[in-house]
Parts: C-alpha cells; structure tokens; sequence
C-alpha cells in the first residue's frame, strides 16, 4: 500500500448469454434487454440509458474486456471488483473473469478483486420474488468449501489480485446467510498459508444494519455498499424515510416471507420511490468503523433502476456529472486524511446500467463521469506522488 487514495469499480457481469438466462427469460438475454426497453415515467425522466456509440458490448468477448481496463485506467481507476455468482459448485456469470485470469497480455495488466454475490436468484424484477431461478443453499460441507476455495485461488494467486499487506482481498455480499461461515473461512485461510500466501484479507459488504453483528468477528475490514449503506443507516433522514422506516421490520422475518411480502407490495401497490441525491451524499462522507476493524468508504454515480422495476423504481433526484464531481472529490479528500489501508473507495459501479449507476459512457453525459473522477484522484493524490493509473497491485 502507499498513501495515495485508490478507486476500485464494483464490475458487473451480466453483458454476455449464458444457458440459465435463456431459458429464464428469453434467448440471448443480458442485461441490455432491460435497458433498452426501459421508458420514462414522468416528465423530464432520462430513459432509456444509452451506452456511448450505441456500444451494447458483449463480455465473452476479449476485446470488450480490453477496452473496459484501458479506459478505467486512463480516468485513474486502479481495478475492477467483480461480482462472483457461486451456488455450491455451480457458477454463473463467470465468462468475463475466467478470460481476465486466463488472459497475461499488457492490455490486461489490471488489478482485479472478487465480491461473493451470495444470495438466492428470484424474479424479483418482475415482482415474483418467491420464484426462485437458483438457490443459494450455503451447504456447511468442507468439501465444497475446498471445491470453492480451488476456483478462488486462481484468483488469489493472480500477480493482479488486489491485496492489502500482501494478502489477496474477498468480498461478501451477505455474510449472515453462511451457514458457519467461521469454519469456512478458517479453512480457506488454513489452506491458502499452505499454498504460500501469507494470508487473506475478507471484506464484508455492508448495505444494510448488519443482521449479526457478531459476524463481523470473522472479517478483517467492511465495505460501505452505497448509496443503501446511507439510506438503511439509523441516523439517515431524508425524503424516504417514512417508507425505509415501515418495511425495516421486514428484515426480522425470514427471507422466504420477506420475499413473499414485497411480490405482494410490488404488485399491488407499484410506485416509484424518490431520494434526494446531495442528502445521501452528505451521509457518505461520515465513514465510521464497526466492529472495531477498518471500513472502506463506498461511492455511487447515480442510481435509477427503471429498466428493471419500471413503475417500481427507485430513483435519485439531483444527480448530474457536476454534483457528482463535487461530492467525490470530497470523499476523495476525507479518504486521504484515513489511516492505512481505509484509503481504498469502492464506486458503485463501473456498469450497472439496469441500475442507473455506471461509469462507462452514455450519448448523454459521454465521459463527463470519468473525467471527474480522475480530476478528483489526481487533484489529491498530486502531492503524494502524482497520477495514481498503472499502481501496482500491492
């Protein structure tokens, strides 16, 4: 690590067919069917979302993959957190990570992480949330924990793995769904030592109030996942609290119920849900550690996740490149006052285009996104040492 503020995109990995997508919604789905189709909602609205050039790229293929690190790292990003769909030994979405790690070449010289999107697949974006598409079941079985464990090495051992102190960098998205997650994880640090790493470094990712606190005892640092971190914080106040505040109970019941309970909402009673951009913002720039081990601060661009739930959107007002620019290179400016090594920002996302929330550039914006960012990193990180792109991974 140095002292320099580093920024690692969350990296979406739904832009390519896969077998399981055709047959759940139609052939030779991703995720730019949704976008494509989305419309606006109401006077004013910015939908659909459209990509540069009209570039709907394709992941499974190495170009696209290329051109994605190039610009990342000519607008000072220094890697890419990739989501990782795992369901006890079935993997989806996997394609555009397999080809980073199996592809050494420069253009591919980019530091890279993974986040275990743990949760069960459902179609929540239609409303059926208790239709589930893939189980995510969590089996305590060490023999899958080491089938696990295999496919994540390769990523761990990568010269490009993200590390901190040497030690390659996971992510998990809901940690209290793991059924012994202490033993699984004592496992995998047992055997990377074996295998000569000098360790891992686990990251829990936080969106909403830890349901077990007391599983924060088996990370060695959390992630503020934003903007939900802000919105589901208990001191947040802004336009949509009375809404967070009457389905925050939800959380106590069971998954399958509060599934069940939202297709219910959903359906009967769709309705967009508005949040105030600069308010979540503010919230952001307070970082505070839980658990008594570092947290690294999250960032967002914008959100509006129309091309998915249509009449039941939910979408920030006030978003723009400026306003973004500003409160990032605030953010920037506070992450480099932190100790070593919470000078790390994640940015939700580089491509969640469904979402709202990318990086990559649009016919409406073009790079205006990008360029704040490096102009921010740049602005700060100058007097220690100059521009940030091509650090190393460590």
């Amino acid at each position: 690590m140095n002292d320099a503020v580093r920024l690692l995109a969350l990296y979406f990995p739904q832009f390519h067919a896969i077998p399981e997508n055709d047959e759940w919604w139609g052939e030779g789905f991703t995720d730019w069917v949704n976008v494509k189709r989305a419309c606006p909602q109401f006077r004013g609205h910015s939908q659909p979302r459209v990509p540069q050039g009209g570039n709907y790229y394709d992941q499974s293929k190495p170009e696209t993959l290329a051109w994605q690190i190039d610009l990342a790292r000519r607008h000072g990003v220094h890697g890419f957190c990739h989501y990782h769909y795992w369901f006890d030994g079935k993997q989806l979405l996997d394609t555009p990570t397999n080809l980073v790690m199996e592809s050494k070449g420069p253009e591919f010289d980019f530091p890279f992480c993974l986040a275990w999107a743990n949760e069960t697949w459902s179609r929540r974006w239609d409303g059926r949330d208790h239709h589930i598409l893939q189980q995510q079941s969590h089996t305590p079985d060490p023999a899958l924990w080491m089938r696990h464990f295999e496919y994540l090495f390769r990523a761990w051992s990568d010269d490009r793995a993200v590390k901190i102190d040497g030690k390659p960098m996971f992510l998990v998205y809901r940690a209290h769904l793991i059924r012994e997650i202490g033993a699984m994880f004592d496992l995998w640090r047992e055997e990377a030592l074996k295998r000569g790493l000098p360790g891992l470094y686990l990251v829990a990712m936080k969106q909403y109030e830890f349901p077990v606190p007391d599983v924060l005892k088996h990370f060695d640092a959390t992630m503020q996942f934003q903007p939900f971190e802000a919105l589901y914080s208990p001191d947040y106040e802004a336009p949509g609290v009375e809404t967070r505040r009457i389905f925050r109970p939800l959380r106590l019941l069971p998954e399958r119920m509060q599934d069940m309970l939202r297709a219910v909402r959903y359906n009967l009673f769709p309705a967009l849900t508005f949040y105030d951009y600069e308010m979540v913002w503010k919230h952001i720039l307070k970082v505070e550690r839980e658990g008594g081990i570092p947290a690294f601060p999250g960032a967002f661009v914008d959100w509006d996740n129309t091309p998915r739930y249509v009449k039941r959107a939910r979408i920030f007002r006030g978003a723009s490149p400026e306003r973004f620019a500003y409160w990032f290179r605030r953010l920037v400016e506070v992450t480099a006052t932190r100790p070593d090594p919470e000078r790390l920002i994640f940015m939700n996302a580089w491509n969640e285009w469904a979402e709202g929330t990318y990086l990559e550039p649009d016919e409406r914006h073009g790079l205006r996104y990008l360029e704040a960012v490096r102009d921010a990193l740049e602005a700060v990180n100058a007097p220690q040492g100059g521009r940030i792109q091509g650090m190393a991974a460590d």
